[in-house]
């Protein structure tokens, strides 16, 4: 068995059927099994282990499905680095021309101060 260097994890909705079937086609380009995103009453699951998680283009999918009715998050915790990054999935903290361009706000802070950093909403920064 190989060592689990990131955790992904999170959630995501409403879940647009489009949105799931552009993250399944992620998954199968990764070789990722389709147990990484589930849904389930119109909400998305996102739970991975492993070597690898393609984080940044979860995150631009995901981008094109916000609105004002989106509630969500996406945690990567990469055990090798020792931080966590988390990508704010809602409309509040992000600005529509943005999500437009497919640019998500996050935060990335060391495992020691996750709690901190994932409470905070500002001095995000931003994929492109």
């Amino acid at each position: 068995m190989r060592e689990v260097i990131i955790k992904a994890f999170g959630h995501f909705e409403p879940a647009a059927e489009a949105c799931i079937r552009e993250l399944s086609a992620l998954c199968a380009e990764w070789y990722l099994g389709e147990e990484v995103f589930t849904a389930e009453n119109n909400m998305l699951h996102i739970y991975h282990e492993g070597e690898y998680f393609p984080h940044e283009e979860t995150a631009r999918i995901l981008a094109k499905y916000i609105n004002e009715d989106s509630r969500g998050k996406l945690d990567i915790v990469d055990y090798e680095a020792w931080t966590l990054r988390r990508y704010f999935l809602q409309m509040q903290y992000q600005r529509k021309e943005d999500l437009e361009k497919g640019i998500v706000y996050f935060r990335t802070s060391s495992l020691n101060h996750a709690l901190e950093a994932s409470m905070q909403k500002n001095s995000q920064t931003e994929i492109k």
